[in-house]
């Protein structure tokens, strides 16, 4: 397809809850900051945020609230949550005058729903929303009631009939035609990009036999199933440390984890870390042998990529994008139902000496140059956006 005929870089002005220099909401962050520093010499990226973090009360240092500002290859808002109001989205609309709108969720009000109706649902100035694995099982699986209820209902109006979709895996994009069934034309699939590659070399903590340490670096959630990594950890035998890094986003989950902690033999350390920038956890992932997510669903997940380029072995769930990973020799990916495969795969990686680990880590790393080399094409970025806009002209 040849691209829109257009004087300027295409605007595409971006709805996303969460943006730089935030990092506790995780992955979102990453996918739209990688494509941003990717493609930003190409389209000109204009982001609507949040002023702060995800659930802090504080703003962002340095930053003018209520005007746009650039930072790195985007031009960014930062909101205060009391000013989203219908009137605010169309004040934005006509400050950025875009060509696109790209919304980062599906069930965000503020960030989604609100926008797609106040700026006219994709009729006038067409819009692309990339849900972001909240189409998955798991994640449709939590407030299932309320969720179902309101697709219900979009489907019943055609809230969605105008839009066009971003799904950033194959699953997802079935999920997507299994819910809401788009027109054909108006699904994309375009893989979540990868980080630029560091250039340093952070040595490993030797690894010792009969010991394990593992890592979960994920947002303290249900859909992480922080529990379920916890009570594996705590039916291996010999010495055991689990480490969990990130935010404690649901309290009443988090007090039954402490439960499950209070459950766990003498010879099982399970701590919770704290909170920690993107940039610092990177460098912590060599204090540990094994990286464990037994996730209830990840449309791409970063966690577990930045855990094999820092060379962990991954033990997960199948419900990611990333399958097979036994086959390839970087960890492995079992059905949660089966909680004594994990145990299983833990205690291999629990008796294996420093040259047994250093082998396997050359090997992640191996596995990851090779799929960012795979991945760094972003034409199906350029497809996907140059149809949408050109459905404008």
């Amino acid at each position: 397809m040849s691209r829109p005929n257009l004087s300027r870089r295409p605007v595409v002005l971006v709805f996303a809850r969460s943006y730089l220099p935030g990092y506790r909401a995780g992955g979102p962050v990453r996918s739209l900051s990688n494509l941003v520093e990717a493609l930003g010499a190409e389209y000109d990226f204009r982001i609507v945020c949040l002023d702060r973090d995800h659930l802090s009360d504080i703003p962002y240092p340095d930053i003018n609230v209520g005007q746009w500002q650039r930072r790195g290859g985007a031009t960014i808002f930062y909101a205060a949550a009391s000013d989203l109001g219908c009137g605010f989205y169309r004040r934005v609309v006509s400050d950025a005058n875009p060509d696109m709108i790209y919304l980062n969720s599906l069930f965000d009000r503020s960030f989604s729903i609100v926008p797609l109706v106040a700026l006219g649902r994709g009729r006038s100035t067409p819009i692309l929303l990339t849900p972001r694995g909240e189409f998955s099982a798991g994640a449709l699986g939590l407030k299932a009631t309320r969720k179902r209820c309101f697709l219900l209902a979009a489907r019943g109006v055609g809230l969605y009939k105008h839009v066009f979709w971003h799904a950033c895996s194959a699953p997802e994009a079935e999920q997507i035609r299994s819910v809401l069934s788009p027109e054909a034309g108006r699904l994309f699939l375009a893989s979540n990009l990868p980080e630029a590659e560091s250039a340093r070399i952070i040595p490993h903590a030797e690894k010792e036999p009969g010991t394990l340490r593992l890592v979960l670096a994920s947002r303290v959630v249900p859909m992480k199933n922080t529990l379920a990594a916890i009570r594996i950890a705590s039916q291996l035998s010999g010495r055991v440390q689990l480490d969990l890094w990130g935010l404690i986003e649901d309290k009443t989950y988090w007090d039954l984890c402490q439960q499950q902690i209070a459950l766990c033999p003498e010879h099982v350390s399970v701590r919770h870390r704290g909170d920690i920038a993107h940039e610092d956890l990177c460098e912590r992932l060599h204090e540990y042998d094994v990286m464990l997510l037994p996730t209830l669903g990840e449309n791409f997940g970063h966690a577990i990529l930045e855990g094999l380029a820092a060379g962990l072995p991954v033990v997960i769930s199948d419900r990611t994008p990333w399958r097979h990973l036994m086959r390839a020799g970087i960890g492995a990916d079992f059905p949660l139902e089966d909680e004594q495969a994990f145990v299983r795969e833990l205690s291999r990686y629990q008796l294996m000496t420093e040259n047994d680990m250093a082998k396997i880590r050359e090997t992640c790393i191996r596995y990851v140059a090779g799929w960012r080399t795979s991945h760094m094409d972003l034409d199906d970025y350029r497809r996907m956006f140059d149809a949408v806009l050109a459905s404008n002209v």
